[in-house]
């Protein structure tokens, strides 16, 4: 047999979709069954603490042991594919929202997407200040066929559920204050004290970073009202930090 097909024969046994062991000849004082369970165990132990720790407000609104069940079930439907784990939770809160088991919670799919992006953001280790001079330098003409950017590893998050209320209630320990059917919007952005800033949006703050981020130039972005007082305070609180010209895209 083939080093490629005992890989998949030896994935499809952790993963519960075989339980054929002959063909990987495992020898040693314990029987395979035993060696094998024992290190699926701690391959679904291993991969849960990582997931516990990147959705540790999941975590703590539904309990360790739905967490853990909630885990298993992801890393079955959706197998590690790369040798990294960096990036391996990208999916779960996804999966939550299409999971059965979760419907009952119908906002912790917006709590595993905040607690992602908060993960992304202090995965970043670059902090630019917005070039101001480069821009100045620029012709007018050129201005206005400028992108803007939003820092590299931010996140927008729209929610039908009060979000941020409820991931900071998770984190002080109550949730009874909480109207429970409003509406929050968020940018998450890397911070270079605290790893990750979390801020409230109006709807009106939304629209307009997210016109950013959809790749709307200058010359678009300045019909939209109030856009000189969405642009200053957007450059000032670290929501936008670069631009780059047409052609850069």
């Amino acid at each position: 047999m083939k080093l490629t097909e005992l890989q998949q024969q030896f994935s499809e046994y952790l993963l519960y979709q075989s339980s054929e062991l002959a063909d990987l000849k495992i020898t040693g004082p314990f029987a395979a069954e035993q060696l094998m369970a024992l290190y699926r165990n701690n391959f679904y132990i291993s991969i849960t603490e990582y997931l516990q720790v990147c959705f540790a407000n999941v975590a703590a609104l539904v309990g360790e042991d739905f967490f853990a069940q909630l885990a298993k079930a992801f890393i079955i439907a959706q197998p590690l594919r790369c040798a990294s784990i960096e990036v391996y939770g990208s999916d779960f809160a996804n999966f939550i929202s299409c999971c059965e088991q979760a419907q009952s919670v119908p906002y912790l799919a917006d709590v595993a997407r905040l607690d992602w992006a908060v993960d992304r953001a202090k995965s970043e280790l670059q902090h630019a200040e917005f070039p101001f001079a480069r821009l100045a330098a620029l012709p007018g003409a050129a201005q206005l066929e400028i992108y803007f950017q939003l820092p590299p590893n931010s996140i927008l998050l729209a929610s039908n559920h009060p979000v941020l209320s409820i991931w900071l209630g998770v984190k002080q320990g109550g949730l009874e204050s909480i109207d429970m059917h409003s509406q929050e919007s968020v940018i998450i952005c890397p911070d270079r004290i605290e790893g990750a800033k979390i801020t409230a949006l109006s709807t009106t703050q939304y629209q307009f970073l997210a016109a950013i981020n959809n790749q709307q130039n200058l010359q678009s972005l300045s019909k939209l009202d109030n856009f000189q007082q969405l642009l200053s305070a957007s450059i000032t609180a670290g929501f936008i930090n670069n631009f780059i010209r047409e052609g850069e895209l």
